[in-house]
């Protein structure tokens, strides 16, 4: 046996004792539980209104290079997005300049819309993504991950 078993030995004893002195009350377990999941929200998320895949029949086949629409609405933003091959157009509303991150699993393309709440990206490859949006007023907005 090595100094690391003693370790473990001596602190699973502790837990032990502790569990049985102080327990820890079961309402607080689901309170840490529910606030870890929260960690992370700093955003509102905006859900998926409108994919214009869901529209076309399933008997018919898809025109190559037909784009795909896809609406997204939160309480005060509305984000509609045009997906052409690799490529992204959208528009926030309301139209203003708003701060626009692409985010993929392992990276973020940073954007700006201009004036009139209109952004556009190339060069996407196929898999999931989703956008971060920060309008110049109100806080951010997250929309759904989609799959291109």
């Amino acid at each position: 046996m090595n100094d690391m078993d003693d370790d473990f030995g001596l602190e699973n004893e502790l837990r032990a004792i502790a569990d049985l002195l102080d327990p820890v009350p079961p309402e607080l377990l689901d309170d840490a539980m529910q606030a870890f999941t929260l960690r992370t929200l700093d955003a509102e998320l905006a859900l998926l209104a409108f994919d214009s895949w869901e529209e076309e029949s399933a008997t018919r086949v898809r025109g190559h290079g037909r784009p795909r629409l896809l609406t997204f609405r939160a309480a005060e933003v509305v984000v509609e997005l045009e997906v052409t091959g690799a490529r992204l157009v959208g528009r926030v509303q309301p139209g203003e300049p708003a701060e626009i991150g692409v985010q993929r699993r392992d990276s973020e393309t940073r954007l700006r819309s201009d004036e009139l709440g209109r952004f556009t990206t190339d060069a996407l490859s196929p898999g999931p993504l989703r956008l971060r949006v920060t309008p110049r007023r109100g806080g951010p907005v997250v929309t759904s991950w989609i799959r291109i």
